[in-house]
């Protein structure tokens, strides 16, 4: 009895172990670090609720979707905001208006140990562990009951996730979405290993002899467009633009530790399973340049009359311009999944055989070979 036939299967979305009527679902660490559904056969009654539920596996449900979905390029009025933001500071005006109707939020934070963890936050003062994208397949938990338990409460409640998660929320719930859920997606690349997250946490807190206090995948330092890592430490260290700091975001992005799931992602297309899409809108300095003062814009596609709903509630703490489906393009994973790469099975057998730095010098621009290639560039410029 499996709930998938294979890994290319499963995104880990907990819908199945949620909805297992005898329990006999638990989310199981493999040895990549990402969780997969395991049956317990003692308990299991094979009744096929898991596998009927599955939303990667079946087509899901998409309900009080707008004919046309509405484009916007968006930032926030708050200067603030948006600068401690990724992108354009959306997510931030949406949750706070949320959360002013004694409503609750739900989303991807780091914990004490930078282990990325789904937490509901009640009040403004902790929407800041929100804030900021965090490369990472998060630790859902048992969130999908807690959500159940706000909507029995009667509370309004705003779940963030990737589109995989907020489709599994929506299948838990048989696809009969209370009225006062709102779903916000992310589009997304992909999600990286957590095992490998945190061997790299490890080892900046080696190199840098000293605890990680704080972390930042999209410092704005120089700019949206050239946003980098930064990283602060107790002993009062950072790291910004470092080839040892880059070192997780060019594994990332080299494809070789991505779930295996998300190379065959059934949510990577423009009809989104969320209310409200968030993103980048990368290459809008070519459509409206004037809008672009490179502290970041927000792409927000509204799917459904629910979601148009709550942005026009939050039109007077934004400055916005509508535009439209083809200026979406740019960003690839809107429309089609990260490409597998074909380095991904020689990665791992690396990594298990030698651990996180040895991966780090082979794969990245960490390491002595591109200390030297820096060090000649700097001898070029003087000369």
């Amino acid at each position: 009895m499996h709930v998938f036939k294979n890994k290319e299967q499963c995104s880990g979305c907990t819908a199945c172990m949620h909805s297992c009527p005898v329990s006999a679902i638990t989310m199981v660490t493999d040895e990549e670090g990402f969780q997969y559904p395991d049956i317990d056969l003692k308990k299991c009654v094979n009744c096929g609720t898991c596998r009927r539920i599955c939303p990667f596996n079946n087509k899901y449900e998409r309900k009080d979707v707008l004919k046309t979905p509405e484009v916007y390029a968006v930032k926030n009025k708050d200067e603030t905001t948006r600068i401690t933001s990724s992108s354009g500071g959306v997510f931030s005006a949406l949750a706070e208006h949320i959360l002013k109707a004694d409503g609750v939020v739900y989303g991807a934070a780091f914990d004490s140990e930078f282990a990325v963890k789904h937490v509901k936050i009640t009040k403004k003062s902790e929407l800041e562990k929100l804030k900021g994208s965090k490369y990472i397949q998060s630790d859902l938990n048992d969130i999908f009951l807690q959500v159940k338990k706000d909507l029995t409460l009667n509370k309004h409640v705003l779940f963030s996730g990737t589109p995989c998660q907020v489709a599994g929320l929506k299948a838990f719930f048989k696809n009969k979405i209370p009225e006062k859920l709102i779903t916000v997606d992310l589009v997304c690349h992909g999600v990286p290993s957590p095992l490998i997250w945190r061997e790299y946490i490890a080892m900046l807190q080696l190199k840098m002899k000293s605890k990680l206090q704080s972390y930042s995948f999209r410092n704005k330092k120089t700019g949206w467009h050239n946003s980098k890592l930064y990283a602060e430490f107790e002993n009062h260290k950072s790291l910004f633009n470092d080839p040892l700091l880059d070192s997780f975001n060019d594994i990332f992005y080299k494809h070789v530790a991505l779930r295996p799931a998300c190379h065959s992602c059934v949510f990577a297309n423009f009809e989104r399973t969320s209310d409200i899409t968030l993103a980048d809108f990368w290459g809008i300095e070519k459509h409206i340049p004037e809008f672009d003062d490179n502290r970041g814009i927000s792409m927000v596609i509204l799917n459904t009359n629910k979601g148009k709903k709550l942005f026009n509630n939050v039109k007077n703490e934004l400055i916005f311009e509508v535009r439209n489906k083809k200026e979406t393009e740019a960003d690839q994973n809107l429309y089609k999944p990260s490409k597998v790469s074909p380095q991904r099975e020689e990665f791992w057998n690396d990594f298990n055989k030698y651990g996180f730095e040895y991966v780090a010098k082979k794969y990245t621009g960490y390491g002595t070979t591109i200390k030297i290639k820096r060090l000649f560039k700097k001898i070029l410029r003087k000369s």
